[in-house]
């Protein structure tokens, strides 16, 4: 969005959750997320580490500001996390990205951001998908069942030739909603399962896309050669996968610096001398650039952890508000 050096000062945008869904198709969203991965690889950003704390009692907040070199603002996305608000009529995660001028600090924008959030994140675990990924594979899991494993369920469609999907919740309304609405736009078939462990053994890619402060299944259930994109827990005290999966996988992450400042599903690992840094192949932005960083072998696991860079933020809003 072109910086207002008017002088006149404009009313701030307000940009709705349906507005962004209507902005953002998955082509651009691809497109857009393939951009700040690559600008960050070439360090093209300014992307201060995400900064959290949690309420005693209550939420956890984190903050995640971003500018890229060539746009003309500067994003600010505050996020709120309370897993127990599942048990209400309360999202359990909610997010506003705030985008100023770059130039004069003034404010252009509020942008709602559970849906832009939920859509670079499917773009960005499409991007993995793509290259890690075995290309014969049948089945696709989804573990959770909100706005993020709705997301993803179209973008993993066409990130490979799925078969069949299997969702797991631990409520029963939930998955016989999610089947329900899946039914709206894919003719694929969706089946709600019982079992998590039946979801990770049978998933040639596995979506985790929970808040979960515990592992979801034992890492020996997932079977050789899986692709799993593990996005939805980001805290340091949360995680979805246990130790013994990340041990056996080549890890690829979003951001190494967040991986061990703020990831649990890697922090505790690390903490534990189950795994060190190096164990951590790259970054996505590093083999978006350059594919042959890896070598997959057809039975090694591969896992794409991300908690949501700031970048992603900045370019999908940025655009965004170029729209209106």
């Amino acid at each position: 969005m072109p910086a207002n050096t008017s002088g006149v000062v404009k009313s701030v945008l307000s940009i709705s959750e349906e507005d962004v869904s209507r902005t953002l198709t998955f082509q651009k969203s691809i497109q857009l997320a393939r951009r700040a991965y690559a600008l960050r690889a070439k360090k093209k950003v300014l992307e201060p580490l995400r900064t959290w704390f949690t309420v005693r009692g209550g939420a956890s907040f984190y903050f995640m500001p971003a500018h890229v070199s060539g746009l003309a603002t500067v994003s600010v996305k505050v996020v709120s996390v309370n897993s127990r608000n599942r048990n209400g009529s309360l999202q359990s995660t909610s997010a506003t990205i705030y985008v100023f001028d770059s130039k004069t600090g003034s404010e252009l924008a509020r942008v709602a951001g559970d849906n832009l959030t939920a859509i670079r994140t499917a773009a960005s675990s499409a991007l993995a998908t793509e290259l890690l990924a075995l290309r014969e594979t049948d089945s696709l899991g989804i573990i959770g069942t909100g706005k993020q494993a709705h997301a993803h369920l179209p973008a993993m469609l066409e990130a490979r030739n799925i078969s069949q999907v299997l969702v797991y919740s631990p409520s029963k309304a939930h998955r016989k909603r999610f089947v329900r609405k899946a039914s709206q736009i894919t003719a694929v078939p969706v089946y709600a399962e019982r079992s998590v462990e039946e979801v990770a053994r049978r998933s040639d890619v596995l979506v985790l896309a929970t808040s979960s402060r515990v592992p979801l299944f034992r890492g020996s259930t997932v079977r050789l050669g899986t692709h799993v994109n593990a996005i939805g827990a980001a805290l340091p005290s949360s995680r979805e996968m246990d130790t013994a999966l990340v041990k056996r996988s080549i890890l690829v992450v979003d951001s190494l610096e967040q991986a061990v400042a703020n990831y649990g599903d890697i922090m505790i690992p690390l903490k534990e001398g189950a795994i060190t840094k190096s164990h951590m192949k790259a970054e996505l932005g590093e083999l978006l650039l350059d594919p042959s960083i890896i070598k997959r072998r057809r039975n090694d696991i591969t896992v794409f952890k991300a908690g949501g860079l700031g970048v992603l933020d900045a370019v999908f809003a940025d655009y965004v508000v170029s729209q209106f």
